[in-house]
């Protein structure tokens, strides 16, 4: 009597292996989008305190002078944001009595879309209508 498994039993279990896989992966990719969005809404977190307290400090919110929010800007609000993921910027008016905190996706499936934040924290999020299609 021969010990083993057929053919036929180890086609199974790669079928039934690449089933899981075509179930789990993007499962997994979902997951994994949504887990760097709490980057985004940490650092716009993080930005909206700070700017209160630079608003307390100066009369005006601290607007940044490019799209990316400098390691300059980051040291005069003293805040240290996440750099992997996303581009932080922050917009305020002329009036320099609100501001738009902005976190744009830098890479990935959900690139270019934008997480916003403003003195309020209302978000505004078309990042997450991507996550969800996924």
């Amino acid at each position: 009597m021969k010990k083993g498994f057929t053919l036929v039993e180890l086609i199974v279990v790669v079928i039934i292996i690449g089933i899981l896989a075509a179930v789990g992966i993007p499962q997994y990719r979902k997951a994994l989008e949504r887990s760097r969005g709490a980057e985004a809404y940490a650092g716009l977190g993080h930005i909206q305190e700070a700017e209160k307290v630079y608003y307390a400090n100066n009369v005006a919110y601290k607007n940044t002078d490019n799209p990316m929010m400098s390691a300059d800007d980051q040291r005069v609000l003293d805040i240290n944001l996440p750099q992997t993921g996303w581009i932080f910027a922050v917009l305020s008016t002329d009036s320099s009595k609100d501001f738009t905190a902005t976190a744009i996706r830098r890479s990935g499936p959900c690139q270019d879309l934008t997480v916003t934040m403003n003195e309020t924290g209302t978000i505004t999020d078309n990042w997450k209508a991507c996550v969800d299609g996924l």
